[in-house]
């Protein structure tokens, strides 16, 4: 019997729908008509110590939805950002890459040079903003930015110009969460999953709680400290209240909520290579995907919230990103060493990252080797400078036994430190 050649055309195309329906039935809505991807939301805290939850034992602070949020979710409490400051920070979470490939190493250049040196040729790497808008999310920036506007790196969405820092998007949190629940409503109305990227100002200085919250602290003799407490707190509010609206839009089930901080922070400055600056826990909550539970051993880094990102939302990473999908406990379980970078507050070099470098880290299982540059660069390095009383090039420090880097071990484990030095190396090699 001989089938006509429209016939067949339209008998193959019928036959491809259906095989695509059939293999992507799971990722249907319920009308049938769109993807049910999830929603994301990603939540960054900024200048906060890992130490600084009532989860992780501290004993004035309080952070109870933080808490549930842990409780609910995966929970990776050795999580580490590449580097120490906010803006290379960030641009890390946009782009999945460490800062010397992305070439955003500090907050501001050295004086006489233009940021455009910097950020153009930072808008043409791959952005996770971009990447989801061409998958079909509706996608809003909210806080930080540090890049001038949000959309040259692919938000559909934002709160406007942010200059150098975040402009009128710093209101978030502090004054108001509407910006987010209208976007919410919007994405809602056209049908649309959504990307929420919330980065407020907290608990970040100027430390001005409302007098409320700060008047819980009263039994922190040190002002400057109940004040840094009492804007956690406020922190946890608005994440609380978030994870209420969503709740209330009926998308809490289906929204992939991670949260993290950009750096830490201490009494003698953020931006250094240890603990209370690079480290952060790591939170993954997505009801009914995300097992409930703490790791207390594997290791996490802000390189894996792209990757992370865009394979829950179905869009294949690119290749080259060094970070993980968080959610492949198998991938996870395989990772047995993180590397860091830390630089100088200001930026020597739009072309040559190393010019502002302080410090190269790695840590591999327990260990943690600081390596600083023997002769830093003689520019602002805000506390990237300040070494621990060791006063020594390489520090060595036993994280599970000390994880305050209380003691540097390098003179009696010389054969740990050139295994370092070497993955150090391996990872990036600065002549």
């Amino acid at each position: 019997m001989r089938i006509h050649r429209n016939h067949f055309r339209l008998w193959f195309i019928s036959i491809l729908v259906l095989h695509g329906l059939i293999l992507g039935q799971g990722l249907m809505a319920d009308d049938g008509a769109t993807p049910s991807r999830p929603n994301v939301v990603l939540i960054i805290s900024d200048d906060h110590a890992w130490t600084d939850y009532s989860f992780a034992g501290h004993l004035h602070a309080k952070t109870p939805n933080i808490d549930r949020l842990a409780a609910e979710g995966l929970t990776f409490t050795r999580g580490y950002v590449t580097t120490a400051i906010c803006s290379p920070s960030l641009a890390t979470m946009l782009t999945g890459l460490y800062p010397h490939q992305h070439g955003i190493t500090g907050n501001d250049p050295v004086r006489g040079q233009k940021r455009a040196d910097w950020i153009e040729p930072f808008f043409k790497k791959t952005q996770l903003p971009r990447q989801l808008t061409d998958a079909g999310y509706l996608t809003l920036h909210t806080g930080k930015y540090w890049m001038g506007h949000p959309n040259r790196v692919g938000f559909t969405d934002d709160m406007g110009f942010t200059g150098r820092h975040g402009g009128k998007a710093l209101s978030i949190g502090r004054k108001s969460m509407n910006p987010i629940y209208d976007f919410i409503d919007k994405a809602q109305q056209q049908k649309k999953p959504f990307f929420v990227w919330y980065a407020p100002f907290l608990p970040h200085t100027p430390h001005n709680p409302p007098a409320r919250l700060l008047k819980k602290y009263t039994e922190v003799k040190n002002q400057k400290k109940a004040k840094y407490l009492a804007m956690i707190e406020w922190l946890d509010e608005t994440c609380g209240e978030l994870m209420g609206q969503l709740k209330k839009k009926g998308v809490a089930d289906n929204t992939l909520v991670l949260y993290l901080a950009d750096n830490g922070w201490n009494d003698y400055g953020k931006a250094h290579p240890y603990e209370n600056g690079v480290r952060t826990p790591f939170i993954a909550h997505w009801p009914g995907k995300i097992k409930p539970r703490k790791d207390e051993r594997r290791l996490v880094s802000n390189i894996d919230v792209v990757p992370t990102i865009l394979t829950a939302a179905g869009v294949k990473p690119p290749a080259s990103l060094p970070g993980i999908n968080l959610l492949d406990e198998q991938v996870v379980a395989k990772r047995d060493t993180l590397f860091l970078s830390n630089f100088a507050h200001d930026m020597a070099s739009a072309t040559e990252p190393e010019k502002s470098l302080w410090t190269r880290s790695c840590i591999h299982g327990k260990w943690k080797l600081v390596a600083w540059i023997k002769n830093p660069p003689k520019i602002r390095p805000w506390a990237g400078g300040h070494r621990r009383k060791t006063g020594a090039n390489l520090e060595l420090f036993d994280l599970l036994a000390d994880p305050h880097e209380t003691k540097n071990l390098a003179n009696e484990h010389p054969g740990v430190v050139q295994d370092l030095l070497a993955r150090i190396d391996g990872w990036w090699k600065v002549d």
